[in-house]
Order: C-alpha cells, then sequence, then structure tokens
C-alpha cells in the first residue's frame, strides 16, 4: 500500500488545484452560532437562516431572551431548528450566566486546550464547532475536522479507518505542523466538495492521484 502523503505537499497541490481558500475572520460568538447553523446542512440553507437571524434579532442578548418557537422558525432553513434553536441559547445562556454579556473576549487568556474544553462545556457544542471558533475568530492554530476533512484525511491515510470525530481532531492537530493548519483545512474541504465526494470520488481528476493510498476505490472510506 501506497504511503500517507506528506502533508505540505498535499497543502500545494490541493491550492494549486483549487486555489487558496479565504475564510473571513468574525467576532467569536459570530462564528460560533455560525458554525451551530452550518451543522447538517448546506452553506446556502445555513447563510439563509444566519441573515434571518441577524434580520429578525437586534443583538445576540434578544436571542437568548427571545421565545424557543419563534426562534427555531426564525433559523429554519438551516434544517434541526428545535435543536440548533436550543444550541444556540444555552450557548447565550452559558456566556450571560459566566461573563454577564455575550463574549467570548476570555477566551484570548486561556490555551487551546482550555478554550477548546471551555467550549465543548457548552450543550450543543461539539470539538468541531469548537475548533471552528478557535480557528477562524481567534487564528489559533487549531484545524476543524469536519465531514470534508474527516473523509479526505481517512482517504490519504492520516488518520486510521472508523476514528471518532474527537480521533481525528487529536490526529491531525498532533500531526499536521501549526503553520499549515488553517490553510490545510480549507484546502480539504474545497478537495472534499469537488473532486474527493464521499460515494463518487472522481480520482480521474484528482490532483494527489498519484500518491493516495485509495485511489480508484470508489467510495472507500
Amino acid at each position: 500500500m501506497k504511503r500517507a502523503p506528506e502533508h505540505t505537499r498535499v497543502l500545494e497541490r490541493l491550492e494549486a488545484a483549487h486555489g487558496r481558500g479565504f475564510k473571513p475572520r468574525r467576532d467569536p460568538v459570530d462564528e460560533l452560532v455560525l458554525t451551530i447553523l452550518s451543522q447538517n446542512t448546506t452553506d446556502r440553507n445555513r447563510d439563509r437562516a444566519w441573515e434571518a437571524l441577524r434580520e429578525t434579532y437586534p443583538d445576540w442578548e434578544s436571542v437568548r431572551r427571545a421565545d424557543p418557537d419563534a426562534l427555531e422558525s426564525t433559523i429554519r432553513s438551516a434544517g434541526l431548528g428545535r435543536q440548533k434553536a436550543a444550541a444556540i441559547q444555552a450557548a447565550l445562556e452559558r456566556l450571560h450566566r459566566d461573563r454577564g454579556r455575550p463574549s467570548l473576549d476570555h477566551l484570548q487568556a486561556m490555551d487551546d486546550r482550555e478554550a477548546l474544553d471551555y467550549l465543548t462545556g457548552v450543550r450543543g457544542v461539539g470539538t468541531k464547532t469548537a475548533a471552528c471558533v478557535l480557528c477562524f475568530a481567534l487564528r489559533r492554530p487549531v484545524l476543524p475536522v469536519d465531514t470534508h476533512v474527516h473523509r479526505v484525511a481517512a482517504r490519504l491515510g492520516w488518520i486510521e479507518e472508523g476514528a471518532s470525530a474527537r480521533r481525528a481532531h487529536e490526529i491531525l492537530n498532533r500531526t499536521v505542523p501549526r503553520a499549515l493548519r488553517f490553510r490545510l483545512h480549507l484546502a480539504l474541504i474545497a478537495h472534499g466538495r469537488a473532486t474527493c465526494s464521499a460515494r463518487r470520488p472522481d480520482c480521474a481528476a484528482c490532483p494527489l492521484a498519484a500518491e493516495c493510498p485509495k485511489v480508484g476505490i470508489e467510495g472507500a472510506g
């Protein structure tokens, strides 16, 4: 079997094929809510829900105090409205209790592990959502592992088959060089969407085909 390709070489080839990814920097609370909305839905539906949320409520305090049914209706386009409304309000309630206001500024004084543990201690916030806040809002060298990253990393042999989301996060954030994590996250997502799909990966068009251990194995990994 082919050996797993090296991280820098993969990043260079993916960015040559798909371009260098871009992710705007948002306030940490904004990023937290946006990432909750993004769970198990498309970017388009997430963005529709985000726009509706911001148009309906003037600030995060009003979202915290909102009627749960009304909030669920507002973000319905993202899917799982009841679950996501509960998670958003639970997060805002936790911040209100801990900080007296909807702010995650206190994460700046924490190291990456402390910040990750704090965020995942909030009901409805998993490792991937917490990692997105650290990576995108705080620009910490943390590599979030979503479904695309998990799938491509497994096919490349960077994580073992069947690794849990938490295990995949631990492995990739231990083995991928810190300086590459932000760009590699975006590159793996772009590749997972455009080429290395779950059911019908386009191996013939893959810039990593020459060294991918799973090339030609449809739907594997």
